[in-house]
């Protein structure tokens, strides 16, 4: 029993007259008959009783049609999945973002969204380290990340740079000059942003202070963006971090301050791996970011 005898199966008890299911689906009468037959043999039951004037559908073959109606209709919609899929109407984005670029990629999928609204997202959130690894694994389609130092492998588009900002929890600001320098917050605790291979803002930082004669009192280390900021918004230390981030965390008890005096600009990249095809859906959303 296969697809196409359901097919003819649901046709015949649909037109009630296997003349009218034959003229239905243009095809002769007789093979139609001896499909029907084949069915039943296959079965070993009788599916319609036929009569001279009249047949009558047994209760074996009322379940073999509603089981056919299901087959074929979730066929149809395979099909129809399937053609959406081919033509980049539907489908699934598999998407990484870093933490820093969580923010950039709220708003493209939102804007994309607004053109293709049966496209879904699969978002695998992880530091840039683990979002290269599963790039190069072809478990992603694209990451979206800060710009690493080696991007050989990959066709990348660079989106807007970001200046760099000082968060500090609001009760430390007291002490503080309107535009802190370098020198003038080196003794505070530190909560730095931890060192990733390929990534240059960890030892850029630290530079940074060196060049300025100070040496930041480090507590912590942290790789995690939103686990940065809930620290300093507890009031644990203070921190230099990417602009891009902050807006999308709870900063109740933050002061921000553009910092421009370390001017290492992060550059947020989108990537993915050269000469390797993608899903119709993740091609989409690639030629929709600018």
């Amino acid at each position: 029993m296969d697809l196409r005898q359901l097919q003819y199966y649901q046709e015949i008890v649909k037109q009630g007259n296997i003349s009218k299911a034959a003229e239905k689906l243009n095809i002769a009468q007789p093979p139609l008959s001896q499909l029907l037959q084949k069915l039943e043999n296959e079965l070993g039951t009788t599916l319609i009783h036929r009569y001279r004037q009249k047949w009558e559908v047994t209760e074996s073959g009322q379940l073999l049609y509603q089981y056919a109606k299901q087959l074929v209709s979730q066929m149809e919609e395979v099909k129809r999945r399937i053609h959406e899929i081919e033509e980049g109407s539907a489908g699934t984005v598999h998407i990484g973002v870093s933490s820093a670029c969580s923010n950039m990629l709220i708003d493209y999928i939102a804007k994309f969204r607004e053109q293709f609204a049966k496209i879904k997202f699969s978002i695998f959130s992880r530091e840039s380290e683990g979002l290269l690894k599963k790039l190069k694994q072809k478990e992603i389609d694209i990451a979206l990340l800060i710009r690493p130092s080696n991007t050989e492998q990959f066709e990348t588009k660079t989106l807007k740079k970001e200046p760099n900002i000082l968060i500090v929890p609001k009760r430390w600001t007291t002490s503080l000059s309107a535009q802190p320098t370098l020198k003038e917050i080196a003794h505070l605790p530190f909560i730095m942003l931890g060192a990733m291979e390929g990534f240059s803002f960890h030892g850029d930082l630290l530079k940074a202070f060196e060049d300025h004669g100070v040496k930041p009192n480090i507590i912590i280390e942290c790789k995690d963006i939103p686990m940065l900021v809930a620290l300093v918004n507890r009031g644990l230390g203070i921190s230099i971090i990417p602009n891009m981030h902050h807006k999308s965390l709870f900063v109740e008890h933050l002061k921000i301050y553009e910092f421009r005096q370390f001017d290492s600009s992060v550059e947020p990249v989108m990537m993915k791996l050269k000469d390797v095809s993608i899903s119709k859906a993740a091609t989409q959303f690639w030629e929709m970011v600018k």
